[in-house]
C-alpha cells in the first residue's frame, strides 16, 4: 500500500444499507444483530439494543477508516436464519425510537416474531478432524 494513499473516506459507505434484526433472547434480554456484517449487541430493551448497534457501527467504521480498510470489512454476514427472521419481522424505524441514523449508513430494522434458530459460530461445532 502506498504511504501517500489517503485513508479510506468514511463517506464511501454513504447510502450503504444495514439490516438489523431484533429479538428477545430471554425475558428482559434483547439482541440486535446486523445481517450484512455479523455484529450483535445485547441490552434490556429494544431501544437500547438498537442504540448499541448504532454505536458499534460507528466505532468499527471509524476504526476501519483510520486503518485504511473498507468499513466493517472484518465482519462476515449473518446466518440465513437471521435473514429469514428479519424478512418475516415487523419493521421498525430508528426514528420511532428517537435514534439518529449513523453517519454514512442507513439502518433498516425489524423485530423478529420469534428468536432465530441458533447457529453455532464457525469453529464451534465440536467437529474435529481425524487422521
Amino acid at each position: 500500500m502506498n504511504q501517500d494513499q489517503p485513508a479510506i473516506d468514511p463517506r464511501q459507505a454513504t447510502d450503504s444499507c444495514l439490516h438489523v434484526v431484533l429479538f428477545q433472547d430471554v425475558p428482559g434480554v434483547w439482541i440486535g444483530r446486523v445481517l450484512e456484517h455479523d455484529m450483535l449487541a445485547e441490552a434490556r430493551t429494544i431501544g437500547e439494543a438498537l442504540r448499541s448497534i448504532v454505536r458499534l457501527v460507528e466505532a468499527h467504521s471509524a476504526f476501519d477508516c483510520r486503518h485504511r480498510r473498507a468499513p466493517l470489512s472484518a465482519f462476515g454476514g449473518a446466518p440465513q436464519q437471521c435473514w429469514a427472521a428479519f424478512t418475516s419481522g415487523t419493521p421498525l424505524t430508528l426514528a420511532q425510537l428517537g435514534i439518529e441514523q449513523p453517519h454514512a449508513w442507513h439502518i433498516v430494522a425489524a423485530i423478529a416474531h420469534r428468536r432465530p434458530t441458533t447457529v453455532p459460530p464457525p469453529n464451534a461445532t465440536g467437529v474435529s478432524a481425524s487422521a
